[in-house]
């Protein structure tokens, strides 16, 4: 196997530049969101239950990496979870894998937070109309938190199909077969 390309979201485009684009997604995905369902379901919001929204605010983002882990269950062995403050407050939770894992697979992890939480999120804004503005919120919320993943299925998509990948400390590789 070779090296047919390394990826290293952070060192590629840089930490600044992820942050506004994560933002502007935020803006973005937020306005059309409530632009759509108020118009879908125009209604009279509510804000009697503000600490679910709270609650649901602050347990995203662990929910995304349990089902990014959930995803992997059957390299669950192979998978190693650390804990990282960044910018002196942020928790952020590490996920690394010691195994190498076909492309399609590594795709599928990748996109199944993006695709569960986002489908769920979704279905309770139009189930439940009076609470939509909450539910956009925390739809912005998760596609920003999902932005670095949908960047990594980018370059991933470009690769080979039969590549495989392998998560090093310079950034996660994609291998394929060599030619002999």
């Amino acid at each position: 196997m070779h090296c047919w390309k390394t990826i290293n979201i952070k060192k590629e485009y840089g930490s600044t530049w992820l942050t506004i684009m994560a933002i502007s997604l935020f803006i973005i995905v937020f306005s059309l969101s409530f632009l759509a369902f108020g118009r879908i379901h125009p209604a009279f919001y509510r804000d009697d239950v503000f600490w679910l929204f709270v609650l649901s605010f602050l347990l995203i983002y662990p929910i995304h990496k349990l089902l990014h882990y959930y995803s992997l269950f059957e390299y669950r062995k192979s998978v190693k979870l650390r804990m990282k403050i960044e910018y002196k407050f942020i928790p952020i939770i590490k996920m690394r894998i010691k195994a190498i894992i076909p492309k399609k697979r590594y795709v599928f992890t990748l996109s199944m937070p993006f695709i569960v939480i986002n489908g769920l999120l979704i279905t309770i804004a139009v189930t439940y109309e009076e609470y939509a503005h909450f539910s956009c919120l925390l739809l912005a919320y998760h596609c920003s938190i999902c932005f670095i993943d949908l960047l990594f299925i980018k370059n991933l998509i470009r690769a080979p199909k039969n590549s495989v990948i392998e998560e090093t400390p310079k950034g996660c590789e994609i291998l394929v077969p060599s030619i002999i």
